[in-house]
């Protein structure tokens, strides 16, 4: 009978990719909670069989670990993506991610999950490296700032995607500009993915929630500023790290606080 295990990877991190049918298999003694997206895949026109392997203790702890801290990761770049929880005992963490093919449809964007799931063991300072790993490569420029009030960004965007040149004019003429905002501008023509993270924790009810939006500026973070105005923003991974960084480590020390008070 096939032994379903982990395998060293990089810098102490354990992985493994696992078919449908062994990824059955493994939730099948986790006991795990876990997002819809990680159901096992139903082939189609007939039934998921999980496989006879056995996964070792190392896999189905880490499967099945119970978090204090969580991270969410939904990401997509072109018409490929994933999507991944991640979490961490405040002495080890895991991860479970599913790729996803994006398929355009009209003014939207529907998603496929892909067969496959990929499980990962790893010291808790591993934590941002992982999320890291999952966020698509994107372009560093240094496109500056543009605050636009709210209704005029989406009606410039909308302008500039839909070549109405007398438009894009009049609106960029009442934001007192010569010009678009080149990072508006980037946005309304090269927008091609996406990043979502969903930060959660033991001791608090709060819930952290960043986005960005991938261009040829990069990726771009759209954030309110005063008086109804939007503020985009160019940030690179790193900089995505350190806005990561620093609600991470908030999190963990209230949540491991918490945790000592319940004990």
């Amino acid at each position: 009978m096939e032994t379903l295990t982990l395998q060293p990877a990089d810098d102490g991190v354990l992985r493994v990719r696992l078919r449908e049918s062994d990824w059955a298999a493994v939730l099948g003694v986790s006991g795990a909670t876990l997002p819809e997206w990680a159901t096992p895949l139903v082939p189609p026109g007939g039934a998921l069989v999980a496989s006879e392997a056995v996964p070792d203790d190392a896999l189905r702890d880490a499967v099945g670990l119970a978090g204090a801290v969580e991270v969410e990761v939904s990401a997509v770049a072109g018409t490929r993506g994933v999507l991944a929880l991640l979490r961490t005992d405040g002495v080890v963490g895991s991860a479970v991610v599913r790729g996803i093919e994006a398929l355009p449809q009209g003014s939207t964007t529907a998603t496929r999950p892909r067969p496959g799931v990929e499980v990962s063991a790893f010291p808790v300072g591993r934590l941002l490296d992982e999320v890291l790993r999952l966020v698509p490569p994107a372009p560093e420029t240094d496109v500056p700032d543009a605050v636009v009030p709210v209704e005029l960004t989406v009606a410039l965007g909308r302008a500039i995607r839909e070549g109405r040149t007398e438009m894009v004019e009049a609106i960029t003429a009442d934001l007192g500009l010569e010009q678009p905002p080149a990072v508006v501008e980037s946005l309304a023509r090269t927008l091609d993915g996406q990043l979502s993270v969903t930060v959660r924790s033991a001791g608090t009810a709060r819930t952290s929630v960043g986005s960005w939006l991938r261009c040829d500026a990069g990726w771009v973070e759209l954030t309110p500023a005063r008086g109804e105005m939007l503020r985009h923003r160019v940030r690179t991974r790193e900089q995505i790290g350190q806005t990561l960084l620093s609600d991470l480590t908030g999190r963990m020390d209230r949540a491991l606080a918490a945790a000592r008070e319940a004990s």
